[in-house]
């Protein structure tokens, strides 16, 4: 009888032992963390999320939301006529702050908003802007979809590679 199931338990290792050397794996690839980021812009969704990930795939930035209040800080963003608003210390240097918002250009189109007319008709013929309390910000810039809209508080060698990235991030698409 031991012999019996001493058999039969060689019988079945070597079956499980057969089977996964078939090639025929079922299991789903698992992230390592060793895999490339994309620096391709197209990868990432054209929304505020999919650029945030895009200028931190760049080093830029830090959006992930267990560093909000370190890394970054929600900006009170309809001030400008945008829809929504986070200030970055910048990754690649400390002595640089960048703000990013986004702009809901339907419904700009639909209700126009005096507050984001301004600013962004300012922005496209200058790069500045005055805001509420009548400081002019200098520095912003509008993505060439008129979508997003980043203000760059530094100046560092990366400055216009971070500028031409921000401005270029789905130019093509509304």
């Amino acid at each position: 009888m031991k012999r019996i199931i001493a058999l039969l338990l060689c019988v079945g290792i070597f079956v499980v032992a057969a089977a996964g050397c078939t090639g025929k794996s079922t299991k789903k690839a698992v992230a390592t963390g060793d895999e490339a980021i994309s620096t391709n812009a197209a990868d990432y969704e054209n929304n505020f999320k999919g650029l945030c990930t895009y200028l931190s795939a760049l080093g830029y930035i830090n959006p992930k939301e267990k560093n909000k209040g370190i890394t970054y800080s929600v900006m009170d963003a309809e001030i400008i006529g945008a829809s929504e608003g986070r200030r970055f210390v910048a990754q690649h240097t400390k002595n640089t702050v960048i703000e990013i918002y986004e702009y809901d250009l339907q419904a700009l189109q639909s209700t126009p908003d005096e507050a984001a007319t301004d600013v962004r008709a300012s922005v496209q013929k200058d790069n500045t802007f005055v805001n509420l309390v009548g400081e002019t910000v200098k520095d912003a810039y509008l993505s060439d979809n008129g979508r997003f809209l980043m203000i760059y508080s530094g100046n560092d060698d990366s400055k216009e590679e971070v500028i031409n990235n921000f401005k270029s991030f789905h130019a093509n698409d509304k």
